[in-house]
């Protein structure tokens, strides 16, 4: 169950991907099967012309993942908000801690766009405690992603140990999932946010109370208003 949120998210990305396109591969492998067996039985390997490139048509394939995760968005191209977008969501400042770094980032590679931003945040008084926040507009790969997260939402878990725990809860109306180490204080907390957007903080040196109360500086209204 740790870090479930990421897990689902990149199984489903390569599951979505795996498939995007096959439908019309084969279509043009059986369109194309007659003449290339005429070719074939042609052309000699002295025909080839020199430089040939067998590299494969990445324009091509980007194009039909695109096509693909339209229809799993239920036919909506779904663009990823910017990475300035997110980054201004992030907060300023935390109790008791400066945000000491942030940056942000927008993906657009093989037909898929997602974007994301990540702040830092250490302690004022340098006593070491730090903690993270990262926002992922997972973009078009909304319609997947929902899908994958469909039976993660449903279920009830539950794992305590001598050293921790780890369950499913709910964070300002939304699904979540934390994990707290008591050994060395350090902990996080994932929320799936309008089924698209993936909130996670994680923490060092702190309590869990500390990191849901700093959870609770970002403004999850707004940040569900950016995907609509």
């Amino acid at each position: 169950m740790q870090k479930r949120l990421g897990i689902v998210m990149v199984s489903v990305l390569a599951v979505a991907l795996a498939g995007c396109g096959k439908k019309e591969d084969q279509k043009q492998s059986a369109q194309s099967a007659q003449p290339a067996q005429a070719t074939r039985t042609q052309a000699s390997a002295g025909d080839a012309a020199p430089g040939a490139s067998s590299m494969p048509d990445y324009a091509k394939m980007a194009e039909q993942n695109r096509q693909a995760l339209a229809q799993m968005n239920q036919g909506k191209v779904v663009e990823a908000v910017s990475a300035a977008t997110l980054k201004d969501l992030l907060p300023a400042d935390l109790p008791g801690m400066k945000r000491t770094n942030a940056s942000g980032e927008r993906n657009q590679a093989m037909g898929v766009d997602v974007s994301t931003a990540e702040g830092r945040y250490d302690a004022a008084d340098g006593q070491g405690a730090s903690v993270s926040i990262k926002l992922t507009d997972v973009g078009n790969m909304s319609g997947p992603v929902r899908m994958g997260m469909a039976s993660w939402a449903m279920t009830q878990y539950n794992r305590e140990t001598d050293t921790g725990y780890e369950k499913t809860t709910s964070f300002s109306g939304y699904k979540a999932f934390e994990e707290y180490r008591t050994q060395d204080k350090s902990g996080a907390v994932r929320v799936w946010v309008a089924d698209r957007f993936i909130v996670e903080i994680d923490g060092n040196n702190v309590t869990m109370d500390t990191l849901k109360e700093m959870l609770g500086k970002l403004d999850f209204k707004k940040l569900a208003a950016a995907g609509s």
